[in-house]
Formats: structure tokens, C-alpha cells, sequence
């Protein structure tokens, strides 16, 4: 890597004396309308000398926002940025007015919007390479968007990807069962049972993070905008997580034919890891994927600790540099 990966101790100080500044220099908002009224946020940022375009598709509760520094890496090695924000989430359009349920009323939808934007990259940087890095529920968007339309990715990195979500206590069985019940019978837009409105009460000890610095800096900028306040499922987010798992493990994963490196957690607590491996195991069989298993990290591979980090990035670069040399 060109640029060395932030340290734990100096994390806020550099984000906002050198990261910051740099991403700035270089951001564009664009707002997309696939649907009239609905309008799509993406922060899009250009690469000096780029090999490359990578479209983030980010995770649940998440903001562009959250992936600065991500960025920031994908910058220094060369390739132009685009971070949408998916329905439901910081400044994209949402189908409720509680800034802190995220609902959806159907997978396809973020499928469609990721398509929708993906298609405007590649056209405004003809010629170069399209990638797709998505995380834990922008993972699982990402492998059906990869799926619907094979030809638009050159290469594809899930970190952490929700092929299924885990939802301990309850079985997986049934928790699809009732929310495929409260969608019957008119409660689509309640909140999942046991999931509350936003607080600003998260601890670390309890985040998917595991450094500290990089958990603190965004918690500051969630706390402060409402628009970062997202903490909850409507039972049809979680119909229409079901849905995608079904559609990935029965059909989707036949189309997916481009190189694609999963990046697992060995301590992630909210998707299914086997569920992930048996997706894996589906794609090997005509595919070209690998799976490595991060150590020592939660479910946020990326808000790991120092050394971890340096060896999960240098894996993603390897992986993405490996096609770019051939710029058409």
C-alpha cells in the first residue's frame, strides 16, 4: 500500500488533519433519481491518475460517512470512489419518516438503486474498471446486484457479507415465519421485537469494532446528525432479508462469474458465517472466489486493530490491482 494504515493512538488527529482535508479536495455529491422523488446520495471522489472505480455498498445503520478512511485507502491506491447511501439511510430517500427504523419493502429495491448508480459510474469513467467492496447487508446487495448484471463488475470484494443475517435468540426459521406474518397482517413498519428507537447509548465493549479510536470517531459525528440516528429493522427489512437469502442460495449465485474475495470475521456475531461458507461453496463449484478468515476481528473487519487492518487491506489491493492492469 502507498499509504500507511492510521494508528490507534493518533487516529482522530490524522483523520482530521490529513485524511479529511484530503478527501475534500477531491469529494463531489451527486444525487441520482431513479425513481422520481427518490433520491439517491452518493459521495464521489476522484483518484489522481485512477486505475480503477470502486462502488461501496455499505451496511446496515451505516453512512457513507463511516467509510472516510476506507476511502481514503482506496484513493492512494488509484481508484475514483463512489459511497451511496442505500434507502433508508443518512441522506438517501426512506419509505418512513423515524429517522431510526430502517424499512424497505423489498431487496430488489436496493439491488436496483445499486445497479442505477453503478451504471452511472461506469459511464462517466468510460474505459476504466468497475469494482464492488460491500459490507455485512451492502455485501448481500452486492452479490445480487453482481448477480442480476454479471458484465458490471470486474471484481467483486464482500467483507463481512450478510448472506443471512443472524437473529439469535430466535431460529432463522421462524423469524422469517413472523415476519412474513406482521407484513400479512399490516404491520410491515413496526419495529422488530426487541429493537428500539436510536438512544446515542452505544458502548464500545458491545460494538462490532475492535479499536477504539475508529468506533469514538464516527460514534461523535452519529450522535451529533439525526440523519445518522438508524438503529432498527421493520419487519419487511427483515422479509426482505430472507428473500435475498433465498435468492442468493437458490438462483443468484449460478450468475456470479467474476472474481470475488470474501473476507470473514472469526468473532462476527450478526451474520451467518456458515451461511456465508455455504454460499462460497456454491460459487467455487463454476466460480472464481476465495474466502480468508480475519482473525481477532468483529464483525466491522475494517474498524479492526493496527496490524489487522494492514494485512485485510493488503489482501484487497493484491485482489483488485491484479485486473487493472489492463485499463479497457
Amino acid at each position: 500500500m502507498r499509504s500507511h494504515i492510521l494508528p490507534e493512538q493518533e487516529y482522530k488527529e490524522k483523520m482530521n488533519q490529513t485524511v479529511v482535508p484530503y478527501l475534500l479536495e477531491r469529494k463531489k455529491e451527486i444525487r441520482y433519481e431513479r425513481e422520481k422523488g427518490n433520491i439517491i446520495y452518493c459521495a464521489c471522489y476522484a483518484a489522481d491518475d485512477a486505475k480503477g472505480i470502486v462502488l461501496i455498498s455499505h451496511g446496515f445503520t451505516e453512512t457513507a460517512e463511516k467509510y472516510l478512511e476506507s476511502i481514503y485507502y482506496f484513493l492512494q491506491e488509484g481508484y475514483h470512489v463512489y459511497c451511496m447511501e442505500h434507502c433508508g439511510h443518512g441522506q438517501s430517500y426512506r419509505m418512513t419518516e423515524d429517522l431510526s427504523l430502517i424499512h424497505v419493502d423489498r431487496y430488489e429495491r436496493y439491488v436496483d438503486d445499486l445497479l442505477f448508480v453503478a451504471k452511472a459510474a461506469k459511464e462517466k469513467w468510460r474505459g476504466l474498471p468497475l469494482m464492488l467492496y460491500g459490507h455485512s447487508m451492502g455485501g448481500g446487495i452486492g452479490a445480487a446486484a453482481a448477480a442480476k448484471e454479471p458484465d458490471y463488475f470486474s471484481k467483486v470484494v464482500l467483507s463481512s457479507p450478510m448472506i443471512r443475517p443472524v437473529t439469535k435468540p430466535v431460529p432463522w426459521a421462524m423469524a422469517k415465519l413472523i415476519a412474513q406474518i406482521c407484513c400479512t397482517i399490516g404491520r410491515e413498519k413496526n419495529y422488530i421485537i426487541g429493537q428500539k428507537p436510536y438512544s446515542g447509548e452505544e458502548k464500545f465493549e458491545e460494538s462490532s469494532s475492535v479499536s477504539r479510536a475508529r468506533f469514538e470517531y464516527y460514534q461523535e459525528k452519529r450522535i451529533a446528525i439525526p440523519e445518522f440516528h438508524m438503529n432498527a429493522a421493520s419487519y419487511s427489512w427483515l422479509r426482505s432479508a430472507g428473500k435475498m437469502n433465498g435468492y442468493l442460495q437458490r438462483e443468484g449465485w449460478r450468475h456470479l462469474v467474476m472474481p470475488i474475495l470474501v473476507l470473514q470475521a472469526d468473532g462476527d456475531t450478526l451474520v451467518s458465517n456458515r451461511e456465508m461458507e455455504r454460499f462460497v461453496n456454491k460459487v467455487s463449484r463454476h466460480g472464481n472466489i476465495r474466502m480468508v478468515k480475519i482473525y481477532h476481528t468483529k464483525h466491522e473487519i475494517f474498524n479492526a486493530e493496527e496490524t489487522t487492518l494492514k494485512g485485510y487491506w493488503e489482501k484487497i489491493f493484491a485482489f483488485l490491482d491484479a485486473t487493472c492492469d489492463d485499463r479497457g
